[in-house]
């Protein structure tokens, strides 16, 4: 694994982490409890509409955009051709969450047990088809972008891009995103990512990050990790 910043990976990790849970819980749901049903619709498009939230599909959206704007802008005066086509998989990707969050509030509003696993089941599809897109997805901009970032840009440069795109997150949506990313990295990676946020210009996120990697690893992780980051 090279040591080069790598911007992409804590937030891919945690995304992926949000997908795989999110997945198992749309696929454990009985759509036949309209209490189940509502709370599974809810998770996936409450405040879809850009709130800084634990909604799970708003942060997708959010991510996108902070992506294009502090990640992708920069890019495009080198290269605009890929960067474009990680764009239009943004908005693809954008345009399926949309009918997941129609097909939410047809689930919510429904009273019949039959017709709720019938859109339950549609649910599940469309999910499952954003999930798979999604994934796809941060495939493609690892591959393609993160080689790219680093002929382009040196690592001061990328960490300059991260403080960016960092510090204009309200807290609570960065607090968010590290409860899932951290615990999603492995120690190497811990380590990597910490590193690079402390030398981040300043102000920088890495002690809203510690606080949350208090919050979410384990006592020999935590431990290893301030060993590693803090002496």
């Amino acid at each position: 694994m090279s040591e080069r910043e790598n911007l992409f990976r804590p937030i891919h990790k945690g995304v992926r982490a949000m997908l795989y849970e999110l997945g198992r819980k749309v696929g454990a749901t009985d759509f036949r409890s309209e209490t189940e049903s509502r709370a599974i619709a809810d998770e996936l498009r409450r405040d879809l509409k850009g709130s800084t939230s634990d909604c799970i599909l708003c942060l997708l959206r959010a991510h996108s955009a902070h992506e294009e704007r502090d990640f992708f802008a920069p890019m495009r005066r080198f290269d605009a051709e890929p960067v474009d086509l990680m764009i239009a998989e943004h908005r693809e990707i954008a345009r399926r969450i949309v009918v997941v969050a129609k097909t939410c509030e047809e689930l919510e509003r429904e009273l019949s047990e039959a017709r709720r696993v019938e859109i339950g089941d549609r649910l599940e599809a469309e999910s499952n088809e954003i999930f798979a897109r999604y994934l796809a997805h941060l495939n493609n901009e690892e591959a393609t972008l993160v080689p790219l970032m680093w002929e382009w840009f040196s690592d001061e440069e990328l960490r300059a891009f991260r403080a960016r795109f960092y510090n204009v997150i309200p807290l609570a949506r960065f607090e968010e995103w590290m409860r899932w990313s951290l615990p999603a990295l492995n120690p190497h990676e811990l380590a990597l990512f910490f590193r690079g946020l402390k030398l981040d210009p300043a102000p920088n996120r890495f002690r809203d990050a510690m606080r949350v990697a208090e919050a979410t690893l384990d006592a020999t992780r935590l431990l290893r990790l301030k060993e590693q980051v803090e002496n």
